[in-house]
């Protein structure tokens, strides 16, 4: 059994899987249509010239600008397949606990959404992400996998992660994450969400949420973040790609934040939630189809980007696993699935994911519901 963790949590609110081995860009072309521009294109290619103007415009702390659109002029909508989409809405819940982690404080004004600006820069660090991210044996798991028995279907997932800031080198990357995904004749259609460390994505070390989605294995389709017109901003102030302004420690307050993404069977689109009732956006049903009728399996744990055969800490970094009344690594609390009715169960099996034992290694306490993860990283894999 593990022991609970003695620790007053601090539960901060922040949005926002772990990033998979290809990328490729969406821009928009004439007439509003989109044309898929593979990310090994030229940098001429890989520049995104804005298609409007902004209402208003964020200079934030730590040096990213975020637009603030209308929300039916947000650049998802630039995608052609969205052309019909009847757009969809939720009461806009407000947290103090963002605003004292990230610092964005203002936000948009009512009926727009933020969306950070992609630069020249985050195009050219993405396309050297996916040279890495194609290296044979270059990505590590730790962590469990939920596979829906016969004749269920999963409609979500949640669970509470603790953050943390692993050193991490400029072409590797370390996260936290969960994911739901469909596979249908070597396809995988799969939505991401977590925390990471990523210099390549963001161009710094800063611990930041992150979403992906991707609806043919990154052959043609998926980005990370709002890089591509397909996921669709809601919330005036809390976007998918925001740092945390702290982190975890060792045998110190831990930060938590609990990811959902959860699908609407009314519509068939898929939301990303944060804390159980703040709606953040959703990805459209016209953008998964395959995720449409549900998922088949879900994942939960810590994923690491190694470069040159050296993988990055993941997790505290520590390679203990052990819990005594503090907690000295990465964990998931109560990492659940959701059925047909809306309720979020325990899996009551799960497949345990491990790549390399020798850096990284995981511990699931099912009868606690308390998945721990995390290794110091290295080159012996």
């Amino acid at each position: 059994m593990a022991p609970s963790v003695g620790l007053k949590i601090t539960n901060f609110l922040v949005l926002f899987m772990s990033l998979v081995l290809t990328y490729q860009q969406v821009i928009p072309v004439l007439e509003g249509r989109i044309t898929t521009v593979s990310i090994s294109s030229t940098e001429d290619d890989l520049e995104r010239q804005p298609s409007r103007t902004p209402v208003k415009t964020i200079h934030t702390p730590w040096g990213d600008i975020y637009d603030c659109f209308e929300f039916h002029k947000q650049p998802a909508f630039d995608n052609f397949i969205l052309k019909n989409h009847k757009t969809e809405t939720r009461e806009e819940m407000v947290s103090t606990y963002l605003d004292e982690v990230s610092g964005l404080v203002e936000g948009c004004p009512k009926g727009m959404v933020p969306i950070r600006r992609t630069t020249r820069e985050d195009l050219v660090r993405a396309k050297s992400l996916l040279s890495l991210s194609n290296a044979p044996g270059s990505q590590f798991r730790a962590g469990i996998t939920y596979v829906a028995k016969e004749g269920e279907t999963i409609y979500g997932a949640m669970g509470r992660y603790n953050v943390w800031n692993p050193s991490t080198k400029q072409d590797q990357f370390t996260s936290g994450e969960m994911a739901v995904q469909f596979n249908e004749e070597n396809q995988t259609t799969v939505i991401k969400v977590g925390w990471t460390v990523n210099p390549q994505l963001y161009g710094d070390n800063l611990t930041r949420a992150f979403i992906y989605w991707t609806a043919d294995g990154a052959q043609k389709t998926g980005c990370y973040n709002t890089h591509c017109p397909g996921f669709i901003q809601v919330h005036s102030k809390i976007t998918p790609d925001l740092p945390f302004g702290t982190t975890s420690k060792v045998n110190e307050t831990q930060i938590t934040v609990n990811f959902e993404i959860s699908m609407e069977q009314t519509t068939g689109a898929w939301w990303l939630v944060a804390e159980g009732n703040v709606s953040i956006g959703y990805w459209p049903k016209e953008l998964v189809p395959a995720l449409g009728s549900g998922a088949g399996y879900v994942y939960w744990g810590g994923r690491a980007q190694a470069s040159d055969g050296v993988g990055p800490p993941m997790g505290s970094g520590e390679r203990s696993l052990s819990v005594d009344g503090t907690s000295v690594n990465g964990y998931v609390e109560q990492p659940r699935y959701i059925d047909k009715n809306s309720n979020a169960l325990q899996p009551e099996t799960v497949e345990v994911d491990m790549d390399c034992v020798q850096m990284y290694t995981e511990r699931y306490y099912q009868e606690d519901n308390y998945l721990l993860f995390g290794g110091p990283g290295g080159d012996i894999c």
